[in-house]
């Protein structure tokens, strides 16, 4: 539905206000704080219009308007100007990005701490989806007669182990010799290829010595299942128990619950954030009845060629011009700190 300027503006202020106070917002607030130029009569007006058109609503008669989704939505997409960060918010992203020195999963578990205190909401990250990973190279070591241990690295510097159980003792000479062979055709390949056509890529030498090959060709589907290794980390439960919008606690206990269901709330955020540099979902805009009062605004990052995903999830009455700049600087960091390695 088509809005006129004076209309969008008057709607801007209904939800800027509401976002600072989480009160009803009157016309003559309105026209206090925001010189419009406009009288509290055209203002009033302009408001009647809006209630009609499902923008805003009325608690009760005698109450001013609280914005409705469509209302953030416009206000999101038309009104909104993003705010800067300071420079201390700058620093302490960049120095949680930074910390070259620490193992990858602390960095992020970082991250989502910095995110959680910067915007005072809920902050997640989901790690790099290792699937989408070039493979490097395997070695293979004997733990004993019966067990071997895969170590496989992938591009972006990431290592995944793996256990074998076999039927006899192999020995080293034979490890190494597969190990040289499988490198040599799995080098450069993206692992979720490898995992679809590893029987057709050594089925030439299915039947060598050890029988290795066949182990392997067999349990392909578990030795490259990255699935498992995807992480959910979040920071800042608490944070929304302080906010506004989740007065309800049963909002909060079913938000909460959620979380707790890491293998689905990583489908969720895969599944609502698009390929552009930010998403913003906002209450029934989110395909999960839970989080109907929530607002959720994510962005994916980039570790060398793997994608993962990092966003804030809160109130719908969040400060969207902070929140959408804190992600997308903060996705931006990541790419330019970590996205080439």
């Amino acid at each position: 539905m088509t809005l006129s300027r004076r209309e969008k503006i008057v709607l801007g202020e209904v939800v800027r206000q509401f976002i600072l106070n989480g009160l009803p917002v009157s016309s003559s607030l309105i026209a206090q704080k925001a010189g419009l130029g406009m009288s509290p009569a055209t203002i009033r007006n302009i408001l009647a219009d809006l209630e009609k058109k499902e923008y805003i609503y009325q608690p009760h008669t005698s109450a001013g308007r609280v914005p409705k989704t469509s209302a953030y939505r416009l206000y999101v997409d038309n009104v909104m100007k993003k705010s800067r960060l300071s420079t201390d918010e700058k620093d302490k992203i960049y120095i949680s990005i930074r910390k070259s020195e620490s193992e990858f999963e602390a960095i992020l578990k970082e991250i989502t701490r910095i995110l959680a205190q910067l915007s005072r909401q809920l902050g997640v990250i989901v790690s790099p989806r290792i699937e989408q990973g070039i493979f490097q190279r395997m070695e293979i070591i004997s733990l004993s007669s019966e067990k071997l241990l895969l170590i496989m690295s992938i591009e972006s510097g990431f290592i995944k182990t793996v256990t074998v159980e076999v039927s006899s003792m192999i020995s080293r000479e034979k490890l190494q010799l597969v190990s040289q062979i499988l490198n040599e055709r799995l080098h450069g390949m993206n692992l979720a290829e490898i995992r679809s056509k590893f029987r057709e890529i050594v089925k030439d030498i299915w039947n060598e010595d050890s029988g290795l090959v066949k182990i392997f060709a067999q349990k392909a589907d578990r030795l490259f299942d990255f699935e498992e290794d995807i992480e959910l980390y979040f920071n800042g439960t608490d944070n929304i128990f302080h906010q506004p919008g989740f007065s309800n606690v049963e909002t909060i206990s079913s938000v909460v619950g959620m979380l707790e269901e890491r293998s689905y709330v990583v489908h969720l955020l895969d599944e609502e954030t698009q390929t552009e540099p930010i998403s913003i979902k906002i209450g029934e805009e989110i395909k999960e009845q839970r989080m109907r009062e929530c607002s959720m605004i994510t962005a994916r990052y980039r570790v060398g060629n793997i994608n993962g995903i990092l966003g804030i999830i809160g109130s719908k009455q969040m400060d969207y011009s902070k929140m959408v700049s804190l992600v997308e600087f903060t996705a931006r960091t990541i790419n330019d700190v970590h996205g080439k390695n």
